[in-house]
């Protein structure tokens, strides 16, 4: 039985549970996820999930009396000179500051996890979970690396928590993870060095441990940073291995899978409006094309079509795409169906917000009240 806690997380402590869910280190080289706006240190009572921060989600903020905000995608994407009230974006940039509330954003590194944006569309069109495959496993600085450092006994715990909190150490739902195995390290301190332990010009032995944590080639430079902040070594020695990528366990973007059986084009376009309770979908090539195995990827993802290969599935269903893009795939004569970038990727609040509140509870803050943005609006209508 979860323990119930009347004491409120921290910003901080809602941060580090929506990294577990959607690690940091799948975002997108582009991209700028966690903490955006406010305290790290403010208490939170009540969360509102939604997509984006807009006008309409600020107000159902304020209905909610939430504190903390957490959207898919991010308000402050670009980088900004400036927060002048003349521009839209600055002007919602504004009144989150104003209101004292956080916003967090978890956005490509939650479309690269098999439970975020991806798998919840997988689920509401029904590809079967059995066989499910990632379409385009994550970027190479996405691959693992061991870092290895040599730590003295004494700075240990420093360095497992620096280590930690760069990236390093994840391994699904868990994190500080880490491996430490004790030893004697040798050095001599020449003229004009400033040991920590032993004497300029003598041989000192020193008790130390192999400390090592799997990180990311992007997470990397991070992790070598936040150890040289809290090792106490002026030269700190550690080695870094390459891994070879697990392609079974290895995120990314977008899902491949089969429906429960076979159809066309035309069946599954009218089924996914149901599913999804659209009333028009945009369609690329024969209504009559025989459909068994769906590629789909939320959002914009016309650019996935790099990765496509004859075989890979008999249908690529996304939120948007480019003219150019459609043209690629009707000269290829691959099957596309667009849902809309709003409509593909907003059914993920509730399934998010329900991660997070589990999370919360299973760490003893079951008072916090978690709940999904209702009154989003997609900001394109069709007539």
């Amino acid at each position: 039985m979860t323990k119930k806690s009347t004491r409120a997380p921290k910003v901080s402590d809602v941060l580090r549970v929506v990294h577990e869910i959607a690690p940091p280190h799948l975002a997108e080289s582009y991209d700028n996820v966690g903490l955006q706006i406010g305290d790290p240190n403010a208490a939170v009572q009540k969360i509102l999930v939604g997509l984006e921060v807009t006008k309409e989600f600020l107000k159902e903020a304020d209905q909610t009396k939430a504190d903390l905000l957490i959207t898919h995608h991010p308000l402050i994407f670009l980088p900004i000179k400036s927060i002048t009230e003349d521009k839209p974006g600055a002007q919602l940039i504004a009144e989150v500051i104003r209101s004292r509330r956080s916003l967090i954003a978890a956005h490509t590194n939650l479309d690269s996890v098999p439970n975020g944006t991806n798998g919840e569309l997988a689920d509401r069109i029904g590809l079967q979970t059995a066989g499910r495959k990632i379409f385009r496993p994550n970027r190479p600085e996405a691959r693992f690396v061991k870092y290895c450092v040599f730590v003295p006994k004494s700075h240990v715990e420093k360095v497992i928590e620096a280590v930690s909190n760069a990236g390093a150490g994840i391994f699904g739902d868990y994190s500080h993870c880490t491996f430490g195995a004790p030893g004697t390290g040798t050095f001599k301190p020449l003229p004009g060095a400033n040991p920590y332990a032993g004497k300029v010009g003598e041989l000192a032995h020193e008790e130390e441990i192999r400390l090592e944590a799997r990180c990311t080639k992007a997470v990397l430079p991070r992790v070598l940073r936040a150890v040289r902040e809290v090792h106490p070594y002026e030269e700190i020695a550690y080695d870094v291995y390459t891994l070879e990528p697990d392609a079974a366990a290895d995120p990314g973007f977008g899902i491949v899978g089969n429906l429960p059986k076979a159809t066309t084009v035309g069946a599954l376009a009218k089924a996914v409006k149901k599913a999804l309770g659209i009333n028009s979908i945009g369609v690329v090539g024969d209504l009559k094309a025989p459909v068994e195995r769906v590629a789909l990827s939320t959002g914009a993802s016309g650019s996935l079509l790099r990765d496509w290969r004859e075989g890979t599935a008999d249908v690529f269903i996304t939120g948007e795409m480019t003219h150019h893009d459609c043209a690629d795939a009707h000269q290829r004569g691959l099957p596309v169906l667009l849902v809309g970038h709003w409509t593909s990727e907003v059914i993920v609040g509730e399934r998010f917000a329900q991660l997070i509140r589990e999370r919360l509870g299973e760490q003893g803050f079951s008072d916090v009240v978690v709940t999904a943005a209702k009154k989003e609006r997609n900001p394109l209508a069709r007539l």
